[in-house]
């Protein structure tokens, strides 16, 4: 009991502490929207969480949590190793995709020392065409893009309720002349709790980190000095541009259904097992999650997932933006006028709220903790274009 107590105080203070920075230090208004750099830090390349819309913040486990909670690394137990691809905007000719790896390995076998992970993503936009001033038509050869992140892990549990982690992220934005480089900070807990530890609680900060700005012989031009005949290679500095930090909160309830053997026993005689999600034959998760951007919008978003027996599951999400306040002008029961303030929802960003997906286990040994691939996948309408197409295979050995 004093360990229930003593870690839910824990939680609520880190939760205090994250709302408390997010309305001070770095909170943002409708006024900063946009004036971030590093954009892509906000798209989630990986499958399971894409198919939620990013709203399993507390209840994310695996290799898929190095972008949503970081804490849910804890709970690999030997080796994760996972590859996603996502097909961007399909149908806008622009040939986006990004390609997500990333390993894991748990540390310790007697004693838990936690788990480290390692993770690189890439941003490709294929070969656009070289304009200038003078030729706005190309002809002068093709440029390519690349935005990349390496980002390094690790997460502990604390006690059996208790989990965080924390992540190092090195940002890297070139093309060929012309690059930046910048670090950034993640840092996650999930409070973990019920007979079957069906609820949960998470918290995360990302994207802390200092200014980034551009650098490299494309921003040198020939020029004269002042006053003289004398060319020299002149240099134009970058402005600096921000991190887009964000704090993210989320709850998550398990409703759970035991079959074959487990469904005689009582709840009593499986909570003395230990038993968790892993061993119910049906498992139906309900989640939701608040991100509090510093330069975007917030969002709300809710997911459900659907698991039988630890062999298949699929999932939806929807993501609601606030898009701000529509003041109007209405004439109250005095006959005097009234200002009222209306909420505005969803999003007149590309994304259109909903997403589904879909996962499939193949086991390679028997046994819940035995090595299994997953094969993922995930779509997030759009309002334009068609969708986002995320696929990914994972391995536990």
């Amino acid at each position: 009991m004093k360990n229930i107590y003593k870690s839910l105080i824990i939680c609520t203070l880190v939760a205090l502490l994250s709302v408390c920075a997010s309305n001070t230090a770095w909170a943002g208004n409708r006024d900063r929207s946009g004036q971030a750099g590093a954009s892509h830090l906000l798209i989630d390349p990986w499958a399971r969480t894409s198919g939620m819309a990013n709203a399993g913040v507390a209840e994310i486990r695996g290799l898929e949590s190095v972008f949503s909670n970081v804490a849910g690394l804890t709970y690999i137990t030997k080796t994760q190793f996972a590859f996603n691809r996502t097909q961007y905007l399909v149908g806008s000719n622009c040939g986006i995709n990004i390609n997500a790896l990333a390993f894991a390995q748990h540390l310790g076998k007697e004693r838990d020392f936690g788990t480290i992970a390692v993770s690189f993503s890439t941003m490709g936009f294929g070969k656009i065409p070289v304009t200038t001033v003078a030729q706005p038509e190309g002809g002068l050869g093709t440029f390519s893009p690349s935005l990349s992140v390496i980002g390094i892990h690790y997460a502990k549990s604390f006690n059996n309720f208790i989990k965080g982690g924390i992540s190092l992220k090195i940002i890297n934005e070139s093309i060929a002349d012309l690059h930046a480089t910048g670090f950034a900070l993640d840092a996650g807990i999930q409070y973990i709790t019920g007979a079957y530890e069906q609820f949960k609680i998470g918290v995360t900060l990302k994207n802390i980190g200092l200014p980034m700005s551009y650098k490299g012989d494309g921003l040198t031009y020939r020029g004269e000095i002042s006053n003289t005949d004398v060319e020299q290679s002149l240099n134009v500095r970058s402005a600096e541009f921000e991190m887009p930090s964000l704090l993210v909160i989320g709850i998550s309830y398990d409703f759970l259904w035991f079959g074959g053997q487990y469904a005689s026993m009582t709840k009593d005689e499986r909570k003395e097992e230990g038993f968790t999600r892993e061993d119910a034959m049906h498992r139906l998760t309900l989640c939701g999650a608040f991100t509090a951007n510093s330069y975007s919008r917030d969002i709300f978003s809710v997911g459900i997932e659907y698991g039988f027996m630890q062999y298949f599951m699929v999932r939806a999400g929807y993501g609601l933006e606030n898009i701000g306040k529509k003041k109007t002008t209405e004439i109250n029961e005095n006959g005097q006028e009234q200002v009222v303030n209306t909420i505005l929802w969803n999003s007149d960003s590309f994304f259109s709220g909903p997403s589904v997906g879909a996962t499939a286990v193949i086991p390679l040994k028997k046994g819940n903790t035995g090595s299994r691939i997953y094969i993922d996948y995930a779509y997030r309408f759009t309002s334009k274009w068609r969708g986002n197409h995320v696929m990914g295979i994972k391995f536990t050995l």
